[in-house]
């Protein structure tokens, strides 16, 4: 989206990537820059791209951007626990995280929570972070009036089965309302799926639909935009505190109205009652009860998700995202940009 955007600024890419497996990837990516011979103002390093950045660094003397959105170390130790014999694994993550921020001039992170964590855990300076939302990408997921919604009030739960998200939660409000003519659409799988299966089995869930396969990117913002309403992360988790999953991009941009535990990260994007909803973490009744409100005020669902959809347009998409960044860049005197 960031380089759609860049484009869109005025800004000319020049690419430079390599998909070669290993240490190969560095060598050939080193040869590659060198034929651009010094022709760029500015390197972009992608997300999940934390191994890259130093060795970048190493071979360049331009200021490094790098889209991080959040530390590998959180992503492998705080949400999946990999910590490995005694702890050398987190330690690893650390050090790679630690390397990658301090050798970029700017990391682009999630929320400003995020900013703050990472400050903290890696030592690092208020100007070497910026927030940056994610969007999405618009190709892909869009408002489409002729998708029609289901018979059934459906609420859709989309992503990786994460220990953040809160899965079992929606199965646990699924049972809660077997009873009251609402559906659930999960689409996703990972670490928890085996919580997942072994719950709908428990309570013998008929009114849950759940897609376990990769579905092609039309064929999946077709069947999130058949549903009534669509549900965040859920749990009562560390990592919920600083950030904002893809979901909730794709959800406004197709104007599907958007239900989340409350949480910091979250909510400095969106606003309570006004672009979305909210329930207590870790609280299934509640969620519940939250599900059966909305679906029982359909003009009140619309206005949000109205709202949510007109704060993607003003303010998401990969233009303005991007011009953001330039305007930081512009400030620092890194770049002329005319």
């Amino acid at each position: 989206m960031y380089l759609e955007g860049l484009v869109q600024n005025g800004i000319e890419i020049i690419e430079c990537k390599d998909s070669s497996s290993s240490w190969k990837k560095f060598l050939a990516l080193y040869k590659k820059y060198k034929k651009i011979r010094g022709g760029h103002d500015l390197i972009w390093v992608g997300y999940s791209g934390h191994t890259l950045v130093p060795f970048i660094k190493l071979i360049s003397n331009k200021k490094i951007i790098f889209n991080a959105l959040g530390s590998l170390y959180e992503g492998k130790v705080v949400s999946r626990g990999q910590k490995g014999l005694l702890g050398l694994k987190s330690v690893y993550y650390w050090l790679i995280d630690f390397l990658a921020f301090h050798s970029a001039s700017l990391s682009l992170v999630e929320t400003n929570e995020q900013k703050k964590y990472l400050a903290r855990k890696f030592f690092l300076p208020d100007e070497k972070l910026t927030r940056a939302w994610t969007g999405v990408e618009k190709t892909k997921f869009f408002y489409n009036p002729t998708i029609k919604k289901t018979d059934i009030f459906t609420v859709l739960f989309r992503g990786a089965f994460m220990p953040e998200s809160g899965i079992e939660y929606a199965v646990e409000a699924a049972n809660i309302l077997k009873n009251k003519n609402i559906n659930f659409r999960i689409i996703g799988h990972g670490i928890v799926a085996d919580k997942v299966k072994n719950l709908i089995e428990k309570y013998q869930l008929a009114n849950i639909e759940w897609i376990t396969e990769k579905l092609a990117a039309g064929k999946l913002a077709e069947k999130m935009q058949e549903c009534h309403l669509s549900l965040g992360q859920l749990s009562n988790h560390e990592r919920l505190q600083r950030t904002v999953p893809f979901k909730v991009f794709e959800s406004i941009a197709m104007k599907i109205p958007y239900l989340t535990a409350r949480n910091p990260g979250i909510l400095e994007l969106l606003k309570e009652n006004e672009t979305c909803f909210c329930a207590n973490p870790a609280d299934p009744e509640d969620l519940a009860k939250k599900i059966v409100e909305l679906r029982n005020n359909p003009e009140l669902i619309k206005k949000v998700a109205e709202s949510a959809y007109q704060l993607y347009q003003k303010e998401l998409q990969p233009v303005q995202l991007a011009r953001h960044l330039l305007d930081i860049i512009k400030a620092r005197g890194w770049a002329s940009l005319e």
